[in-house]
């Protein structure tokens, strides 16, 4: 079946099609095999991939569909056709000896992406006084138990130019690299050099602002001098910010020949990176800095192409990296014998048993499940909430509030979409009796670097008559901006699970949708579930929520083999 065929059908869109279509004209090709690869690598690419492996049956690609298995050409004879192709040979295609037919760009990324780490990984020891010193300062530092995870993790940071701290919600993450920055600051008084230049980074402007925060709190646990305290920021930026993102898409002002200027370099909710994003942090991070990323891989990965995070934790069986990457387990913020905490335990080891005697048990507490005939009733409870939280136009006390409820929901459009849930809590808004909100929850979704304003930032209307928007800026200062110079917003009354990732509530209402569907993932209840702080409520089939917990997220992607590959030239034991 070639491409033209499965438009026909839907299971292809045009911009594939005519991708297809181009480049096949410029690499001469009339093969109809060669144009159904590109086709297929180019859906994969949108669908968040950054390859398509050959192999993939048509079940996999199209599991609601009945097709032939011979509607794909068999493995064998398209790796043959393909490698004969010139748009292979040094062209916009690249096969790769697994079979896997990228985008060159992709490909590129990946390449870069393990060269980067293998040079940093190679490259002279760091500066650090090691000893009877530094066990003193960790168990000062970490309440008298140098040998904790955390404090491994913070041993991973100082001796690597690039490491990984992994964990969940509450494992101590952010009070960990608070640690690692300080001991960084004692370190260079003590050797009288400068005071390392240090820069906190996430992906949004809502996750910059919340690590700004959980900074801020870790330092109050943190024994140590005051100076040193001070040295260590609070202030948080996004990671395109940072690395001065244009408007005109992915480019960049800084880079290699202009890196960024710092010492070290925190970059929080690194499972939102994408590709694209973590080589140019990678490539305009200086040679001599320390690179700490931080993030859960078990959260859902980059809306554009790549899982970047899972993937260099996946290859921890590489020697070289393995040492790297600290995974903390262990949850301070639940209470794990309590249902909430049971539940993000269960959903994250995919324990199907556990969390279905979880949601027939839950009724009241910190966890509540409810069928989907119970929405209506969390509508109104949900315009309750709301009605609270917009009755002031105080901008510090809306998004205060704004942080104690949330509703999520897997989907934009739809019955339990984002549109058709926020228009419902609108119209209880509306309801007589009510009083008239004093402000309008909005979501912005563009980037604006004139404006300072980024995809994700929460910010609201005013209804006061003056046509004025209030951002939540990264660094936590509201700032007014005429409602006629955002870019793209949307209303917040409903958020999808997507746009809430780097965010935290003290209670959450997660609807599902009343069919299970492809996009619904075990990934996706984790994030969705592990956003609230003290509660949960579910509203939605059990079979659905089931269903999505024995579905994985799956990425095609070479980036675990590329780190393999590019193992440092020195060994370990030079570093």
């Amino acid at each position: 079946m070639n491409i033209v065929e499965l438009r026909s059908r839907g299971l292809l869109d045009l911009l594939d099609v005519e991708l297809a279509e181009a480049l096949a004209r410029a690499g001469r090709s009339e093969d109809p095999d060669i144009a159904l690869a590109i086709a297929l690598t180019s859906r994969n690419v949108r669908n968040g991939h950054s390859c398509f492996p050959i192999g993939l049956r048509a079940r996999e690609i199209w599991p609601r569909e009945a097709l032939p298995e011979d509607v794909l050409p068999t493995p064998s004879t398209w790796i043959e056709t393909l490698q004969a192709s010139a748009l292979t040979d040094s062209g916009p295609l690249v096969l790769d000896a697994a079979g896997r037919l990228y985008l060159r760009r992709y490909w590129e990324l990946e390449r870069d992406i393990a060269q980067q780490l293998a040079v940093r990984a190679g490259g002279d020891p760091l500066e650090f006084g090691t000893g009877p010193s530094l066990e003193e300062r960790l168990r000062r530092l970490f309440g008298g138990e140098p040998e904790s995870p955390q404090a491994q993790a913070a041993r991973t940071a100082l001796e690597h130019r690039v490491s990984l701290l992994c964990g969940g919600p509450g494992t101590g993450k952010t009070t960990t690299v608070a640690a690692v920055v300080a001991l960084l600051v004692e370190d260079a008084e003590a050797r009288g050099a400068s005071t390392p230049r240090i820069v906190l980074l996430a992906p949004t402007g809502k996750a910059a602002a919340r690590l700004g925060d959980a900074v801020r709190r870790a330092k109050t646990r943190i024994d140590t001098a005051d100076h040193v305290l001070a040295a260590i920021p609070t202030e948080a930026s996004t990671v395109q910010r940072a690395l001065g993102m244009r408007r005109e898409g992915m480019r960049f002002s800084r880079n290699a020949d202009r890196p960024l200027e710092a010492d070290v370099i925190v970059v929080d909710e690194a499972s939102m990176i994408d590709l694209a994003l973590m080589r140019q942090l990678l490539e305009s991070t200086k040679a001599d800095a320390r690179l700490i990323i931080v993030g859960d891989p078990n959260q859902l990965t980059s809306v554009e192409a790549g899982s970047v995070l899972q993937d260099l934790v996946t290859a921890s069986s590489e020697t070289w990296w393995k040492d790297r990457i600290t995974l903390l387990t262990k949850t301070y913020r639940y209470d794990e014998t309590q249902p909430l905490g049971r539940l993000i335990a269960a959903i994250r080891s995919g324990d199907a048993n556990e969390v279905e005697e979880l949601l027939e048990r839950s009724t009241e507490g910190d966890l509540i499940w409810s069928p989907i005939d119970a929405l209506p009733g969390e509508l109104e409870r949900a315009a309750g909430r709301w009605s609270e939280t917009l009755e002031s136009a105080d901008a510090e006390e809306h998004f205060r509030r704004r942080e104690q409820y949330v509703v999520l929901t897997p989907f934009r459009r739809g019955p339990t979409g984002t549109l058709r849930l926020g228009q419902a809590i609108e119209e209880r808004l509306g309801a007589p009796g009510r009083t008239k909100p004093a402000a309008q929850p909005i979501l912005i979704e563009e980037n604006s670097s004139e404006l300072r304003v980024y995809n994700g930032d929460f910010a609201m209307l005013r209804n006061d008559g003056t046509a004025t928007a209030v951002i939540q800026s990264a660094d936590g200062e509201p700032r007014d901006i005429a409602e006629a110079r955002l870019p793209r917003y949307s209303s917040a009354y409903a958020l999808s699970i997507h746009k809430a990732q780097g965010s935290e509530f003290d209670e959450v209402l997660v609807v599902l949708p009343e069919e299970d569907a492809p996009l619904l993932t075990r990934e996706l209840l984790y994030t969705a579930i592990s956003r609230a702080r003290s509660r949960v409520r579910i509203v939605g089939p059990k079979k659905v929520l089931l269903s999505a917990l024995a579905r994985r997220a799956r990425r095609d992607s070479g980036l675990v083999p590329a780190v393999g590959h590019a193992a440092p030239l020195k060994p370990l034991q030079s570093e």
